[in-house]
């Protein structure tokens, strides 16, 4: 039968089937009579919440890009900007002395991931590299990481991007840069003959976004034909003839994704350079996951230890991990939340350990919107937290590990009456 333990029957010391005491064998699937045995569940062990904010973070490597910026009404302004290196085609090219240029352009191509509002324009600006990119420690670069860019674009667009609907995006360059290009490849300059000389002449790309945009941040693919620049030229001999030459990314370790954000105004804004954790109590009885910005929630579980005062006899069915997103933090359009989240396991260093569980997707409740959740089963982390010495402060991460991405989640804590992140133990008490 189930019975629901409430205020000071608090019962657990898990798997007790080597313990010294006396007991009756328990074969499970065939409970005896209750004069000897209670299922029991509880909800009363509250998991305390908190926010790490990480300093910086590595972003190079990248296999697709985030480019743009968006108002978060509880974390600020986050922007997103891609870095890359740009090589030349993979065959010689040969352009007859009579050809003549046409135009170059720059083609970048959405892959369907978006967060904030799609509904209005913004200004897309290629930028020409001013430095090398390097690595800023070991073979690292880092979300803050930064490089010079020639003081004039190479050209812009404004656009509204449709990130269901788009295959691509092409913005034109200047013809400067055009004819430039043109002349080397027409004249087969060494510039152009190699990639080794070309990163030398061109040392890459960076796109951002107007100052003022603060719409939507878009992904966008990372293949070597993700980002295109195309220069059209035309012969005339012995007919009237257009071509293009394409310039393609370089993926390698080079690309980056610039994602940085500014929390003025908001309950993660630190008290100190010192503070880096926040405590859910301190961001009013919420707490944030958002990786790709940075952002990782903490669970532990300080008062589990504490229920262990009962001399009866517990065996452990089954612990649940239950996170709750706050229902006004969310929509279905704009500020969506992740399909998925895994937990990785941490303790007082805050260093991400390995994943203990991934990719647990979202369960909706599109109807009402209190029962939307994801449910994660930790019971071996639980009987382990109970059966061993210490560990109060070990936790896990609750991390959107699926690739460069801002999605986020609002999570309420103990305190949050309809969206509380609950650990739900069942268990089996034994008789002495």
């Amino acid at each position: 039968m189930m019975r629901s333990v409430s205020g000071c029957l608090v019962f657990f010391v898990a798997l007790c089937l080597f313990q010294s005491c006396y007991r009756n064998d328990i074969t499970f699937g065939n409970l005896p009579n209750n004069n000897y045995t209670n299922v029991v569940f509880t909800d009363t062990v509250a998991p305390a919440l908190s926010t790490l904010v990480l300093d910086s973070f590595a972003t190079n490597g990248a296999s697709s890009f985030l480019l743009g910026k968006y108002s978060d009404p509880y974390l600020g302004i986050v922007s997103a900007r891609p870095f890359f290196q740009m090589t030349v085609p993979p065959s010689p090219v040969s352009i007859p002395l009579t050809a003549r240029y046409d135009s170059l352009s720059f083609i970048l191509h959405p892959n369907k991931y978006y967060y904030g509002d799609t509904t209005k324009t913004q200004t897309i600006v290629v930028n020409e590299l001013n430095e090398f990119i390097t690595y800023v420690y070991n073979t690292s670069i880092y979300n803050k990481s930064d490089f010079a860019v020639k003081p004039t674009p190479l050209g812009s667009r404004t656009v509204r991007i449709r990130p269901s609907a788009d295959d691509s995006v092409s913005i034109r360059l200047n013809d400067a840069k055009g004819n430039e290009l043109f002349d080397k490849l027409q004249q087969e300059s060494t510039d152009v003959a190699s990639d080794f000389n070309f990163q030398n002449y061109f040392k890459g790309v960076s796109i951002s976004v107007g100052n003022n945009d603060t719409t939507a941040i878009f992904g966008l693919a990372g293949a070597d034909t993700g980002m295109v620049m195309r220069l059209f030229y035309h012969t005339t001999t012995p007919f009237f003839q257009s071509q293009y030459v394409d310039f393609t990314l370089k993926p390698g370790l080079y690309s980056f994704n610039q994602i940085l954000t500014d929390r003025n105004r908001t309950s993660l804004f630190p008290s100190g350079p010192a503070v880096k954790e926040f405590p859910s109590s301190q961001t009013n009885n919420v707490s944030f996951t958002q990786f790709g910005a940075g952002l990782l929630l903490k669970v532990t579980f300080p008062s589990l230890k504490g229920i262990l005062l009962t001399d009866k006899i517990v065996e452990l069915q089954k612990a649940e991990l239950v996170f709750k997103p706050v229902r006004s933090s969310f929509d279905f359009n704009k500020f969506i939340l992740p399909a998925n989240l895994s937990l990785a396991e941490t303790d007082g260093t805050n260093t991400i350990g390995p994943y203990y569980v991934r990719n647990v997707p979202l369960v909706s409740d599109e109807i009402y919107g209190i029962n939307t959740s994801y449910t994660f089963d930790v019971t071996s982390y639980i009987n382990t937290l109970l059966t061993t010495s210490g560990g109060e402060d070990r936790g896990f991460f609750l991390i959107d590990n699926s690739g460069p991405s801002v999605t986020r989640a609002v999570i309420g804590d103990n305190k949050q009456q309809l969206y509380n992140t609950q650990l739900l133990i069942t268990a089996i008490v034994i008789n002495k």
